[in-house]
């Protein structure tokens, strides 16, 4: 064995501990990295070669290659986690938003507004003829209604906020996945031999796909997995091959990306998240997609809008709109109910969208029920002089009620043809086939007399707000109607249409206390006074939150575990690197010593040649 081979020997140990040395002060340097695997260099013997017959010598030592510590089970769970709680992240932000527009206390809130609302009536109730109740009662009921529709229209907002963002978070979607499809060509570039490791790489991607996590739930899928046990157990992501898939469709294979792609709804705006294959055949993502924060934001859209209806079918907002627009129609329908029992010279309903002569009403309405309402007839000095009852069938339609409104009947059985409610009245319905819409109308042929309608449980004159007080459909329109907005002094309290009398004044200040019914959108009936329901809605909305706020504490206790585990088997621990610091700097000290003997050898050698 020759001299300069024991120098060689000192040289390559000299060499893996620089490289051991430089490595760990990489771990140290990246101690508070936001996403850094530690590394370990693999160091191996040189070989060896025979002296003197078996004897065995060894040439020194070899640098393998330098692996990180990454543990793939861990990591996995992870990702599991950081899905969870983006998701109830996500959730609670919008939730909390949501519940700020129904604060509802004492002095506040759309609560307060119905509790104003119906101290009005019962102050008309008290003094029928006073032109300042009156006016006071419009304007609380104004107030009241244009605070039920600004808050409608800030769920819209919210509504519309989630659905731009839906946007905003396939798009970053995206570029997360076309990025990992990149770092993917990279890493097969650098990692030709099996030694080779592009660990700042594969750092990136997995940065990448637990970003990614906190957007959707996608499975990444790498078959090559090795455990390697040289330093610590741990379960590899070695091998080149790599899939990304969310919900069974791939958006990442190897270094090919495909895009999720995004279908807006030219009128309402609506994203709906579409996978386009290269044969062009679309598959809706919308009800498949699950977990993190776009998971999130379309349960709390909607998953599908329906264009008919111009609404999302399911969605907490969309639920939350529905409540309030069953609140509002039942507030409106039941005070139109009462009211229009006061008599008028002439009943009008407000424009019917859609409402031809051959729709069925209770397929119009789901709030017009069968059985009858009465037409009652009032003379100018406020007696009642005839009634005439209307029946509502499941089959009745519109030109059915002015067809029995007009016909020919005797109706107080007096045998006398020519004093009748159609002696008196004439109803009439026209639609309008350019607006598609229809307006149902009674008007009297003799001025001296008034019509009113008595319901018996059919909600017609209050569901088409036939000679009501309120205006609208919903929680986003219903109004005042613009007569009583513009002369308040036509307000009347009483049955017979005049001044003086208080009768429905005083139902409608008992509607308060009364339980009715609330036609739900999913079909469903509820029973309850009207703060009752309203009660209902915005404990709902708190509920929500609440629950909610509890699985995101516990799915926040779940992740800083998750996250400790994590960061323990993949992390940098810097006490355990400085104890190796030591280790290899005493090594890099062996090493030179062996080069400094066989130099000091050299030197002896040379001495004695000269």
């Amino acid at each position: 064995m020759s001299i300069f081979a024991t120098l060689n020997k000192g040289v390559t140990g000299l060499k893996a501990s620089e490289i051991q040395i430089a490595t760990t002060g990489n771990n140290i340097s990246n101690t508070n990295s936001t996403f850094y695997t530690r590394q370990r260099v693999i160091q191996t013997t040189a070989g060896h070669y025979n002296v003197q017959g078996n004897l065995e010598i060894g040439m020194g030592t070899n640098v393998e290659t330098i692996v990180r510590l990454h543990d793939e089970y861990s990591y996995t769970k992870l990702k599991d986690a950081s899905t969870q709680l983006e998701f109830t992240n996500y959730m609670k932000t919008k939730l909390e938003e949501i519940a700020k527009r129904f604060p509802d206390i004492q002095t506040n809130g759309i609560l307060a507004d119905l509790e104003a609302y119906n101290q009005a009536w019962n102050n008309l109730s008290s003094a029928p003829n006073d032109g300042a109740v009156k006016e006071n009662l419009v304007k609380v009921a104004q107030s009241f209604t244009e605070h039920l529709n600004s808050t409608y229209k800030d769920m819209l907002k919210i509504e519309q906020t989630v659905n731009d963002e839906i946007k905003l978070t396939v798009d970053e979607i995206n570029s997360i996945g076309e990025e990992i499809a990149n770092i993917n060509k990279q890493i097969a570039k650098q990692e030709v031999l099996d030694t080779d490791h592009a660990n700042e790489l594969r750092d990136k991607r997995d940065e990448l796909e637990l970003t990614l996590s906190k957007l959707v739930d996608g499975v990444a899928t790498k078959t090559v997995m090795g455990q390697s046990s040289q330093l610590e157990s741990t379960m590899t992501d070695g091998g080149k091959y790599y899939n990304l898939t969310l919900h069974g469709h791939v958006i990442v294979n190897g270094s090919n990306f495909i895009p999720l792609k995004i279908i807006t709804d030219e009128v309402s705006g609506s994203h709906k998240i579409v996978y386009e294959t290269s044969d062009e055949r679309i598959t809706d993502l919308n009800t498949r997609i699950s977990g993190g924060k776009l998971g999130a934001q379309l349960e709390l859209r909607g998953r599908t809008y329906i264009k008919d209806e111009q609404r999302y079918d399911g969605g907490m907002i969309q639920e939350y709109k529905d409540m309030m627009n069953t609140f509002a129609k039942t507030l409106i329908t039941q005070t139109n109910n009462i009211y229009a029992s006061s008599a008028k010279s002439s009943l009008s309903s407000d424009i019917l969208p859609h409402l031809d002569n051959n729709t069925s009403l209770i397929s119009y309405d789901k709030n017009i029920q069968i059985g009858t309402f009465d037409l009652v007839l009032y003379d100018d000095k406020g007696d009642k002089v005839n009634t005439k009852t209307i029946t509502i069938d499941v089959n009745t339609t519109m030109q059915d009620i002015v067809n029995q409104i007009n016909s020919n009947t005797d109706d107080n059985a007096n045998n006398n043809g020519l004093d009748d409610i159609d002696d008196y009245l004439r109803a009439t319905f026209n639609y309008d086939t350019r607006s598609e819409s229809g307006l149902f109308q009674i008007n009297l042929i003799n001025p001296n007399y008034k019509i009113a309608i008595e319901d018996k449980g059919t909600n017609f004159s209050g569901s088409l707000n036939i000679g009501g007080f309120f205006s609208g459909s919903s929680a986003s329109d219903i109004h005042v109607k613009t007569e009583y907005l513009s002369d308040p002094s036509k307000l009347r309290a009483s049955y017979n249409g005049a001044d003086g009398g208080n009768e429905v004044a005083n139902a409608l200040q008992q509607l308060q206390y009364d339980e009715v019914n609330f036609y739900n959108e999913d079909g469903t009936i509820v029973k309850k006074s009207l703060d009752g329901y309203y009660r209902l809605f915005t404990g709902k909305i708190a509920t929500d939150g609440e629950t909610n706020n509890n699985t995101h504490a516990t799915n926040t206790t779940l992740y800083n575990s998750v996250y400790e585990e994590f960061q323990s088997l993949n992390g940098v621990n810097t006490n355990e690197e400085l104890a190796a610091l030591i280790q290899y700097q005493a090594s890099y000290g062996a090493a030179s010593k062996v080069v400094t003997t066989v130099d000091q050898m050299l030197d002896t050698l040379l001495g004695l040649k000269s």
